[in-house]
């Protein structure tokens, strides 16, 4: 994608890409037989209640950030942004009357010629942005960066400086200010699994220490997977400490020799040679994309039949949530301080 802005009718231009920032939408599915990952949004419902604030399909692209940093410029024409993070993500705009602050689960219209400033993610590891009618390069079905196979992003790889994106212009002026409730709580600390495929591989005491210990996340995280640290978990004897390569999933729980698990995440290899003592079920998969390091859980085993219905309940409250988006009075928001910056401003409640 080209980073000349004159080309584009609106657009972002990025200033600074922080520590880790990428294109990422609902993700690249039924290619894992050819070792291409899912990669996609670590927080998928994020993503599509985002792109539902700015109006977006559900499964758009959006900009995953990690950490602060990133700094972008707009261009052109007014546009449309949503930022779903931590409440005390720390996002600042800057115009030529001031600077003033943007909340997380709000959309915005933005004038163009305007600063935006990602300078703290909160509590949480990283944050989703949306932006009305993002354009972005699918490439085997999706726009999700996966830097290791050069697919996606802009040319395969993270945002860099003086990238631009093409976007969609929005009209300068009043428009719908929409809200939004927290679908779930991402502060829990309990991960639910379903046991196998190879909990045979893991003593009745390893199993235990399993369910009834501690872990901890360690610094050892990213895309691809995140290390935990807690009461080792006993393999069967020696020979079940590894097995013949198999299929690997997100959410698998690979256990090396060492006895401290190793979850999968969305940009994991496709196979892998440790026992799998377990699988976090998808709806619980975010907690570990979003917490820091030191961040503690234990692990609650469940059926498949229990654990299908728990994704089919949640993505029943996540639809219904998205459908009951709706204009909030002008009066819920301190619009003054916005409307001084020539900003218009789209609402919630606040989110997480």
């Amino acid at each position: 994608m080209s980073p000349v802005t004159t080309a584009y009718s609106a657009g972002i231009t990025i200033e600074h890409p922080g520590l880790l920032s990428t294109i990422q939408d609902r993700g690249r599915f039924g290619l894992r037989h050819l070792g291409i990952p899912w990669s996609g949004a670590l927080t998928p419902v994020w993503q599509r209640m985002a792109n539902a604030l700015v109006g977006n399909p559900l499964d758009d692209s959006i900009i995953e950030c990690f950490e602060g940093g990133l700094r972008f410029h707009t261009f052109g024409a007014p546009i449309r942004i949503a930022t779903l993070a931590a409440a005390d993500m720390i996002m600042k705009l800057g115009t030529t009357d001031g600077t003033v602050s943007l909340r997380p689960g709000r959309s915005y219209t933005l004038p163009a010629n305007t600063t935006v400033s990602l300078l703290s993610t909160g509590r949480f590891r990283h944050a989703l942005i949306a932006v009305q009618g993002i354009q972005a390069v699918s490439q085997l079905g999706s726009t999700s960066t996966y830097a290791k196979a050069g697919l996606g992003g802009i040319g395969g790889h993270a945002l860099s400086v003086g990238v631009s994106l093409e976007v969609s212009a929005s009209p300068q002026g009043p428009e719908t200010q929409c809200a939004v409730a927290p679908p779930m709580d991402y502060l829990s600390t309990i991960l639910r699994v379903v046991m196998g495929p190879q909990d045979d591989h893991f003593s009745a005491s390893g199993q235990e220490a399993f369910l009834s210990g501690d872990y901890q996340l360690s610094t050892d995280v990213d895309r691809m997977g995140a290390r935990l640290t807690g009461t080792a978990i006993e393999h069967r004897d020696e020979a079940a400490r590894d097995i013949v390569s198999d299929a690997i999933v997100p959410g698998s729980i690979q256990v090396p020799g060492n006895g401290q698990p190793i979850v999968l995440l969305n940009d994991a290899h496709t196979a892998g040679g440790y026992p799998k003592i377990a699988t976090v079920i998808s709806i619980d998969l975010p907690l570990l994309g979003l917490q820091r390091p030191g961040s503690s859980f234990r692990f609650k085993a469940m059926s498949l039949e229990e654990a299908i219905d728990a994704v089919r309940e949640h993505e029943t409250m996540v639809k219904g949530v998205i459908e009951r988006i709706s204009p909030v009075k002008e009066s819920a928001i301190s619009s003054e301080s916005l409307f001084s910056s020539n900003l218009i401003d789209g609402v919630t409640d606040g989110f997480i």
